[in-house]
């Protein structure tokens, strides 16, 4: 295999990932990063600043795929995390029925954002292949003009970087398209939709002595309110974070960005507030909104690379809403596929993209399809809209596999596999979509749930609202 020469533009989750893979792999990285690249005792990683990334202090979840994957490709930096704080959440214990050995893979990591980075930052400092410029601010592209523009490095803060291949790993607002454009060449084309959520987040701390409880939940405390959801994600050291979410035009919600708004809400859903209150747990930040949120992918136009010797990865290709916790997971199977594409093509710098891009879009595809979807039926929901989530043939199938099996994964060994594997990413979701049988049987668990008539998870809305408005008041 011919030793390449590759420069990673951002020291993100995806654009860390990459570098270590391919460093590991024998090649001469250059890891190009605006912020400075630090590594510190583990916790300080919270205090990091990451202009670059906005949502770097917000919920992430690691997925059974995702740590699957970190396990396999840096079982160092697993261990290192799992040291550090992080720890595995075993979705087994509420599994309904027998355990089989497959489903050893139904954990997930409890892990903060910071910390991830934290764990891949020391492994890339120490690695030998891998050159770490930060501080650096990438303003273009070097290369030659044309249609199919030849990359041939990258244009830095701090003078030229030469490379036989540049990793746009620079986010979803990456000026990489522009700079394509520059050159001559035509950008990827772009297919998004509007999330239609803004959420809310605030990170807890378990106090000494106490413990969280468990519940009807999978994993953690979170439901639909039905103008809004409430949820929550395992952090490392004791830690979780503490979310809800509601549609961009509910101005009379978005409230909940004051503390004690957030708090007062938090005690009007019961599931949640098993976590959230005073004698459980402490807030460890301000509230944190995010909004603004699209889905996006990125594809070649008429099946060609925009450029010879770029590839986009992470969320410069695709990105998809919080809520579904795929970019973690994404950012790994991209580092190892990249990697897989220049070990297998080498020099054939119009192979590489081809073959890396055959690898991923399929999921690629089915995955942003289906959050736009389900994005799009949940906002009509919230808006009052009737939105049958109890059918399979109701016109809602999207956000039926969401709500009904999740909802009947938790009575049903088989559906709970199911479900757990689809939506963390170790299934595609053909194994519910192509499976009639198992969605007729989702339908009839739902049905039967419903009938019990299970008390609210939350308050009505104006119920909320009066609540956040008192508390707001003093």
């Amino acid at each position: 295999m011919a030793t390449m020469s590759v420069a990673v533009l951002g020291a993100g989750v995806s654009g860390l990932a990459s570098a270590l893979a391919l460093g590991r792999a024998g090649h001469e990285v250059t890891l190009i990063e605006r912020d400075e690249v630090v590594v510190g005792a583990p916790l300080d990683a919270v205090d990091w600043r990451r202009e670059g990334i906005p949502h770097f202090l917000q919920a992430h979840s690691f997925t059974a795929r995702g740590r699957r994957e970190l396990g396999a490709m840096f079982p160092d930096v697993y261990q290192a995390l799992l040291d550090a704080g992080a720890h595995d959440v075993d979705l087994r214990p509420k599994l309904r029925g027998p355990l089989r050995p497959e489903d050893a893979e139904l954990q997930i990591l409890g892990v903060r954002r910071p910390l991830i980075e934290w764990g891949l930052r020391g492994a890339v400092l120490h690695e030998p292949g891998i050159m770490v410029r930060s501080g650096v601010q990438v303003v273009g592209l070097d290369g030659t003009t044309g249609d199919v523009p030849r990359v041939t490095g990258v244009r830095t803060s701090d003078g030229p970087v030469r490379a036989d291949v540049v990793v746009d790993a620079m986010g979803r607002r990456s000026p990489v398209p522009d700079w394509i454009e520059a050159l001559g060449g035509r950008r990827m084309s772009e297919a998004s939709s509007d999330c239609g959520v803004i959420y809310y987040t605030r990170y807890y701390r378990v106090r000494e002595g106490a413990f969280l409880p468990d519940g009807p939940w999978v994993p953690t405390p979170r439901a639909d309110l039905g103008y809004g959801l409430f949820s929550s994600f395992p952090g490392d050291n004791g830690t979780f974070a503490g979310l809800i979410a509601i549609p961009p035009g509910d101005q009379e919600l978005k409230v909940l960005r004051h503390a004690a708004a957030f708090d007062a809400a938090t005690a009007t859903m019961p599931a949640l507030h098993s976590w959230t209150n005073a004698d459980t747990s402490t807030a460890i930040t301000a509230v944190l909104p995010m909004g603004s949120l699209q889905n996006t992918l990125r594809s070649f136009i008429d099946g060609r690379p925009p450029t010879i010797g770029l590839i986009s990865i992470g969320d410069a290709l695709c990105h998809t809403d919080p809520v579904f916790a795929l970019g973690l997971t994404f950012g790994l199977v991209e580092a190892r596929e990249l990697t897989s594409a220049i070990e297998a093509h080498g020099s054939d710098l119009e192979a590489v993209p081809l073959a890396f891009d055959a690898a991923l879009r399929e999921s690629m595809v089915e995955r942003f399809a289906n959050a736009t979807a389900v994005d799009a039926l949940r906002l009509r929901a919230w808006q009052g809209e009737a939105v049958d989530v109890a059918h399979r043939d109701g016109g809602a199938y999207p956000l039926f596999a969401f709500a009904a099996g999740n909802a009947a994964a938790l009575v049903d060994g088989d559906v709970f596999r199911t479900m757990i594997r689809r939506n963390y990413f170790l299934d595609p979701l053909s194994v519910l979509d192509d499976d009639v049988a198992m969605q007729a049987r989702i339908e009839r668990i739902f049905a039967d749930l419903r009938a019990t008539a299970p008390p609210r998870p939350g308050p009505s809305r104006q119920e909320l609202i009066e609540v956040m408005q008192a508390a707001l008041a003093g």
